[in-house]
């Protein structure tokens, strides 16, 4: 069973780079579209309309990027976003749990995690 939180990239924090600006290797599959990030940031596209997109991404993701991702006891997802924001990292976590929960845990801080995230599924 993988244990799965989430952080701010920073100096110092180890983890999972999963963003489109700076991921590498497999993780690059977990990466949301430039016009996702943007459309959001903008106010253009709203969170359920952002988070309908990211799960078409999450769905695309090749089973050895979550074999990969199972293979470690703990493994932390790393975004520029805030703790408590809206993120596509807590949606990676919801989505791997849902879908894996013989593999994968959500190990986030309840206080970190978005008042949309909680009980989404």
């Amino acid at each position: 069973m993988t244990k799965l939180t989430r952080a701010q990239i920073g100096r110092g924090v180890l983890g999972i780079d999963t963003t489109v600006k700076s991921a590498q290797g497999i993780w690059r599959a977990f990466a949301p579209r430039w016009e996702m990030v943007m459309g959001i940031k903008s106010g253009k596209i709203n969170e359920t309309q952002y988070t309908e997109q990211y799960d078409q991404i999450l769905h695309a993701v090749p089973t050895n990027v979550w074999d990969t991702l199972a293979a470690q006891p703990e493994n932390t997802l790393l975004c520029f976003c805030k703790s408590a924001s809206f993120c596509h990292s807590h949606l990676i976590i919801e989505y791997a749990v849902k879908h894996w929960p013989d593999r994968f845990q959500d190990e986030r801080d309840a206080q970190q995690v978005p008042p949309l995230f909680l009980h989404r599924w």
